[in-house]
């Protein structure tokens, strides 16, 4: 069965200051060495890819300096990492809404430059609503820009809903019903729900999954083992699920091991299917 994994943070350890890195070892089940090497060498991610039949990856890159302490350095360093194999190696940007008051010229570089496959808003590292852009929520231009290009340009938006460990971290902002004004004012725009709302808003996700067609939401960062338990009508919203490992995130020891906790789930193979590759290939227009 071919494997797409739709949610990674393959990030080069420089970026991990030492109070970050403390976070990481405390929360994640990672091997630090093996993280070093897939990091820094995207030969040898590849090859872990291949022995283990994932077609693609997305990686996500983000500016979070309040919380997490990098900018966009750390964007464009991803960049360099997958420049020589974007077909398989997908990147998600992003600007910081509330620190890029115009998102535009940055927007045009990621989109030409480094041919990001998709935009990523990380609500509770860049402390913002994802509705933010409303009059009534703090009428945020640079975010209506950048739902606006990401429209314009048919680049899937990815929003973090849930919660966050990194202690800086604000979760308020993660809930997920403040992405239900989204479909309606950016009606060509292709949504992300990553997370699902996890481990406390499940229910509002499965709602908003329910009333938007528009929205798909990953499944990243749900322990497998879980996943029918906060989402018991799973199978209804099947058709819109992407597969996301959130590795190396909390709990997450590799992709491989993600994978296969999913497949021993009790899902007909074709969902199993959807889910996995299919959903995200259709998405990111992979043969």
């Amino acid at each position: 069965m071919k494997i797409i994994d739709a949610h990674t943070h393959v990030v080069p350890v420089k970026f991990f200051s030492d109070a970050l890195l403390r976070t990481v070892t405390r929360l994640m089940r990672v091997d630090p060495d093996f993280y070093k090497t897939i990091s820094n060498n995207p030969a040898n991610l590849l090859r872990y890819m291949d022995e283990h039949a994932i077609k693609a990856i997305v990686i996500m890159s983000y500016p979070a300096p309040d919380v997490m302490g990098f900018g966009d350095e750390q964007v464009n360093e991803v960049a360099q990492f997958v420049k020589d194999h974007r077909d398989r190696l997908l990147q998600f940007g992003s600007v910081h809404p509330r620190l890029n008051q115009n998102p535009m010229p940055r927007l045009e570089e990621m989109y030409s430059k480094y041919e990001i496959r998709g935009l990523k808003l990380h609500t509770v590292h860049q402390l913002v609503k994802p509705n933010a852009y409303r009059p009534e929520e703090g009428n945020l231009k640079s975010l209506e820009h950048i739902y606006e290009f990401a429209s314009d340009h048919a680049l899937p938006m990815l929003v973090h809903t849930g919660t966050s460990m990194f202690p800086k971290a604000r979760n308020k902002y993660g809930d997920p019903i403040f992405l239900d004004e989204l479909p309606l004012d950016f009606p060509k725009m292709r949504i992300i729900m990553s997370h699902g709302g996890r481990p406390i808003w499940m229910k509002t996700a499965f709602f908003l999954l329910r009333r938007h067609p528009q929205i798909l939401f990953d499944i990243s960062s749900i322990p497998p083992a879980r996943l029918l338990e906060y989402f018991p009508r799973f199978e209804m919203v099947a058709d819109r699920a992407i597969f996301g490992s959130d590795w190396p995130g909390p709990g997450v020891q590799s992709i491989h091991e993600n994978i296969q906790e999913f497949l021993k789930l009790p899902l007909p193979e074709d969902v199993k299917r959807q889910v996995i590759y299919d959903n995200a290939a259709k998405l990111f227009k992979i043969e």
